[in-house]
Order: C-alpha cells, then structure tokens, then sequence
C-alpha cells in the first residue's frame, strides 16, 4: 500500500511542475495575442497603471479556456514520454500495476479539473467578461491625455481648442498662446483669446489647468445682442494679465453602465441561459397559436365567396356557406365568377404573405437562440473536452516513449490546432443552424472520442503499433545509421 502510495505521489508530482508551467506560458503567449490587438487603442491616452493591470488581469480570465487544453495535452505528453523513456514505467508494469492504476492519481485530479473548469465558466468568465468589455469599450472613447505640442492645436478638451507656438523646457512656460473657447449654451458665442507669453500649471488632482496669460486680447461676439445677425457686435479686450482655469474632467475614465451589457449571450450563466432558452420556447408557441388561428379564421371566413345563390342554405353553427354543387362555380350566378377569383387570389396571396413573414421570423427567433443554446453547450463541453486531450495525450506518451519539451510541443499543437479547427467550425455551422447546435459545439469531443479510444486500448495492450504495422514509435523516432 505504501508503494502504491509513493508511485501515486511521484506521477502526481510529475504531472503538476509541467502543467503549472505550460499553463503560465500558454497564457503568456495568448497575452501576448491579446496585447498585440488592442495596443493601438489603449498607448498614449494617460490611462493609470491599475486600470490597465485590471484590464489585462480580465482578459486573462478569458483566456484560461483557451489555454488549458494545450497544458493539459503538453503536460499530459511531457510526464509520460519521460516516465515511459526512463523506464519507469516499465518498472510499474512489472511490479504489476496497470496503465490504468498508474494514471489513477493524474485522472483524479483531471476530473477535479473538469469540474473546476466548470464552475470557472459558468460564474467567473462571464462577470470578468462583462467588466472587461465595459472597460475596454470606456478606454476606446477615453480621450488622448492632456499634452499640447507646440504648433498644434489640442481639441481634446470640450468646449476648448488651445495652441501654443513655443515651450518651454520646465513644461510650463509657453508663448504665442491661441485660445479659442466654444460655449456650450443656447448663445453659441466664440471667444478668441490670444496672449504673448503665459504659464500652465495643473492642479494636484490633474483635474483643472490653471492658466496665466500676459499682455494679450480677448475676443468676444455678442451673439445675444439684438439684430446680431446685422450689426455683427463683438468685445475686445486688452489685457495685461488674465488668469483662467481650464476643466478638464471630459478627459476622466469614467466607468459605463454594465446593466446595459449584461443581456450579451457570452455574459450568462447556465440558469439564465435556460431562461432565455425557455423564454424563447414560450414566443414560438405563442407565435404557432396566432398564425394558427389567423390562417383558420382566412379559411373560414364567410366572405370569401359573395351571397350565394337563391335558396342557398348557410350553415348559421359554423358561419360558412354549404356548397351543394361539387363545382363551387355552379352553386353561385355567372356575374360573380370574376369577383370570386379576384377575391380568392387576394386572399391567397394574403395567406402566403403571413406564411412567409413567419417563416422569416421564426428562421430569426431560431439563429437568435441557437447563440444561447451554444454558448450553454459549450460550458459543458469546452470542460468535458479536457479529460478527452488528456486520455489522449496520456497513454501516447506514454507510446511513443519521447520526454523532454520538443517532441511533446509539436504533438501538441498540432492537435490543438485540430481540435480548435473542428471546434470553430461546429460552433459556427451550428450558429448557422446547418445542423443542430448541440452536434456542432460537441463535434470536437465527438471526433477525438474514437482517438481517444483507440490510442488508449494500444497503450494498454503495450503495443506502440495500430494495426498494420504502423508504429508511432516508429514515426517519432530517427532510424540509426547502418
């Protein structure tokens, strides 16, 4: 028991330093991807240091579902190439204990995984993704941070437009200062101030510019004056020194309303994606029973044909006419034939109208659901999928008897990248309700099960060959030179 208990602990232990580390680096590089594609919008615009550290720290969240699969098939690939190529596995087998024995402690611990994984998508990604999304979409519009370039007017500031010909190297002095100011009240005046010299200098808070011009003119039209569009009246100015002060709280981050953002498929959980799923199934019905009952009350409707003939008895129960005449024509005189066909047409078209407007509607309603019935699929699979890779992953290390990082990498991006082309396309032919949503987000895990099955029934046969003499050790191993 003692040795079963070590063995236990020493592939755990084997397992755990590789995972946490293809774990950190995997996301790393998805960092990196994430970065890359956003840095453009979020570099010169004086955003502080923890909001960005929060924004990456949200975008991380996201990220772990696209890097675990890769850890767990590196890992997995990793421990058993090295256990298998060192012979400890060897050793194990011939003290007696299985393949299976022996992956025991890893696949315990995958199934805490799984769960976790879980839990993980369902609660964490969506608050994190909801918070993230907020954010980015208030850095997008974040203005630029206050810096003026001499020459250059800056029109970042509302209601403000301000040049400086020169300045100075202490960042406060400027010259040639060029002032306009918009006002925003119902008059719509323009100032113009311009000044020889003057100072800048922002308060503690970085909130207001505190601004000190000398020896200039102020400019003002008085817009609210009578007959303004004739006369055209204007104030000026002169002045020694003037001192102002500039708001600037339109360049603040300030923090959208996630309320609004929250109704997002790819923001619920498993419960509220069953209630919209649910909500959805109520519309359709209520949407069959309308059409229904409309297109009875058409086929029914006692004014499709005109009065009929003399003596035609009407049915006074169900309000429609009794046609004893097989031909509807003969039951009717000859002057209403046309009026007949005329109205027949129209209220076929009518009829064919309503069909195609719902059919329509309902192609819609269904494309529209199937965004949540695969995002709730996906919970469940994107989880389940990781004890796939790691069935997979496990015993054809333990096949191909290859440790070390190289030969496990390439294994393992390469079905990954597999495993994320089968994915995208079910999800999306799915979406596109090419065939059901619950087939498209499991066509991944559908596809690899059979792998799954068949590499893990080689390796614990002990046989590197499948079939016909095809060798994987053969495969991933160079031939010595005769």
């Amino acid at each position: 028991m003692l040795r079963i208990k070590n063995i236990d602990k020493l592939v755990l232990r084997s397992y755990v330093g590789p995972f946490i580390v293809t774990f950190v680096l995997s996301l790393f590089l998805f960092l990196m991807q994430f970065l890359w594609k956003y840095i453009d919008e979020l570099v010169g615009k004086g955003i502080p240091t923890g909001v960005m550290l929060k924004l990456i720290g949200l975008s991380l969240a996201d990220l772990v579902p696209m890097a675990l699969p890769l850890t767990v098939m590196v890992a997995a690939l990793m421990t058993f190439g090295n256990l298998s190529e060192s012979f400890e596995l060897v050793a194990m087998k011939s003290n007696g204990i299985s393949l299976l024995r022996i992956l025991r402690p890893i696949f315990i611990f995958m199934c805490v995984l799984v769960v976790a994984n879980f839990f993980f998508l369902n609660y964490i990604i969506p608050k994190a993704n909801l918070e993230f999304k907020a954010m980015l979409l208030d850095l997008r519009s974040k203005k630029p941070a206050f810096n003026i370039e001499p020459g250059q007017f800056y029109q970042q500031i509302d209601g403000v437009a301000i040049r400086v010909g020169e300045k100075e190297a202490d960042n406060e002095t400027v010259k040639d200062v060029l002032i306009y100011e918009y006002k925003q009240d119902d008059s719509k005046r323009l100032n113009v101030i311009r000044a020889k010299h003057g100072k800048m200098i922002m308060s503690p808070d970085k909130r207001f510019l505190n601004l000190t011009l000398y020896k200039g003119v102020r400019y003002e039209e008085m817009t609210s004056a009578e007959d303004y569009r004739k006369t055209m009246p204007f104030n000026q100015m002169f002045f020694e020194k003037q001192s102002m002060v500039i708001d600037l709280s339109s360049l603040d981050f300030t923090f959208s309303n996630r309320e609004r953002m929250a109704s997002d498929y790819r923001l619920l959980n498993v419960k509220k994606l069953l209630l919209e799923i649910d909500s959805f199934h109520m519309r359709m019905d209520k949407h069959k029973e309308d059409n229904s009952q409309y297109l009875s009350r058409l086929m029914h409707y006692r004014k499709l044909f005109p009065s009929p003939v003399q003596n035609q008895p009407q049915n006074s129960v169900n309000n429609y006419i009794e046609l004893k005449n097989p031909n509807i024509y003969q039951n009717f005189d000859s002057s209403q034939w046309a009026s007949m066909r005329s109205l027949a047409v129209s209220t076929a078209r009518g009829m064919k109208g309503t069909l195609d407007g719902y059919a329509a509607t309902q192609k819609y309603e269904y494309k529209d659901v199937a965004l949540y019935q695969s995002e709730l699929h996906k919970k469940f699979s994107y989880s389940f999928l990781l004890m796939m890779l790691f069935l997979i992953a496990a015993p054809l290390g333990a096949i191909i008897q290859k440790g070390g990082i190289g030969l496990p990498l390439v294994i393992s991006v390469l079905l990954f990248v597999l495993f994320y082309a089968i994915n995208i396309t079910g999800e999306k032919m799915g979406k596109e309700l090419v065939f059901p949503v619950w087939f498209g987000m499991w066509m991944s895990t559908l596809v690899l099960l059979p792998i799954a099955v068949v590499i893990t029934f080689q390796a614990l046969r002990d046989r590197s060959t499948v079939g016909g003499g095809f060798s994987f050790k053969k495969l991933f191993t160079k031939k010595a030179p005769k």
